[in-house]
């Protein structure tokens, strides 16, 4: 019989992701009601690309909605992980600097190229250097006090970084995101943080944390749910300490399925993390179905996760509260402290040296 979540919690998690996990909704509640209150330059017809530079946990707002929102962004969002801006940056390109810490280095370097193109700046971080480069230089910012992330990780600060870049977005005149559509995501994401709630006995992520542990996890999406499932096997990595990444449907069925075939033993420990959502195309659907199957017969283990909200960016929401809770629960289950990132913390200071 397993641990109870509640004893493990006490045991493992000083830093309070739990907390954090907890206060996915609040954040955004407060990323909401702070854009009311700053001023952005209106930029509609003025721009014909947005970039986000950034690493991490301060990159995957984009990457949420870029796909959740592709309907409503007026022009297109690319998430830059790089010290470099491409050569077509320019004057009609908004470059958006997004470091939770606001100590990033590939995003500083960011900052020093994007002065060379002439292109609009935008920043968003909770303070550091980003943030005095931003308050210095007078550039349009979102700079945010992390109050409802006791945790401090910036993987557990999306909340901040999805709504107040969507908040931002809109502003500018680039997205066009009802303030309904954003309470309905708001909505989404309290009630999934509360039926995921660890210290519940009927809560759902006892039961998929004894499916996924001791395994890879692939997570699976298409359409709107892509950029969530790049956020949820970040947090897999960081929190659960596990091995995980994703796939998009339809590119997966063009070469993954082939891939499946060796090393068996590999293969055999592996779960697909399926997201489904009534709101995908028809063709989409289908290629959910077959996919399922094939891998089932490669010898992987399938777990399906139903979305259930009714708009695309509210399931895109759901899909992150349920991920805070669903790597945290399995993080526990490893016996892990889920805040600690010890290769990561490694690798910055080797390589500062």
């Amino acid at each position: 019989m397993p641990t109870p979540f509640p004893a493990l919690l006490k045991r493992l998690d000083p830093q309070d992701v739990f907390g954090s996990a907890q206060r996915f909704a609040r954040q955004g509640r407060q990323a909401v009601a702070d854009l009311r209150l700053l001023k952005f330059p209106k930029l509609s017809g003025k721009v014909d690309a947005i970039v986000l530079a950034g690493m991490g946990g301060s990159a995957l707002s984009a990457h949420v909605i870029a796909t959740a929102c592709s309907q409503e962004l007026r022009v297109p969002l690319i998430i830059i992980n790089d010290y470099h801006l491409p050569a077509w940056v320019g004057r009609r390109t908004l470059v958006i600097l997004a470091s939770y810490s606001g100590t990033t280095e590939e995003t500083l370097a960011a900052w020093k190229a994007v002065q060379k193109t002439g292109a609009k700046v935008a920043v968003i971080a909770a303070g550091g250097n980003l943030g005095r480069i931003a308050r210095s230089n007078k550039l349009p910012a979102y700079i945010f006090s992390p109050i409802e992330n006791p945790s401090k990780q910036p993987r557990l600060g999306l909340g901040y970084a999805v709504f107040g870049l969507l908040g931002m977005l809109r502003k500018m005149g680039l997205l066009n995101v009802t303030p309904n559509a954003i309470e309905e995501a708001l909505e989404a994401a309290n009630r999934t943080v509360k039926r995921t709630d660890l210290r519940s006995p009927s809560n759902p992520i006892t039961k998929l944390t004894s499916q996924l542990y001791g395994r890879a996890v692939y997570v699976v999406a298409a359409e709107h749910l892509v950029g969530s499932a790049h956020a949820m096997s970040n947090q897999f990595n960081e929190t659960a300490k596990t091995v995980a990444t994703y796939f998009a449907i339809p590119e997966l069925n063009h070469h993954l399925m082939e891939g499946l075939g060796n090393p068996k033993q590999n293969v055999r420990r592996t779960t697909f993390l399926l997201l489904q959502s009534s709101l995908y195309s028809p063709r989409i659907q289908k290629r959910f179905h077959l996919t399922a199957d094939v891998v089932q017969k490669n010898g992987a283990k399938v777990l399906p996760i139903r979305l259930t909200s009714r708009t695309r960016l509210a399931q895109a929401v759901e899909a992150l509260a349920l991920g805070g809770s669903l790597t945290l629960g399995l993080g526990l289950r490893y016996h892990v402290n889920p805040s600690e990132i010890r290769w990561v913390n490694y690798f910055k200071n080797k390589l500062g040296k």
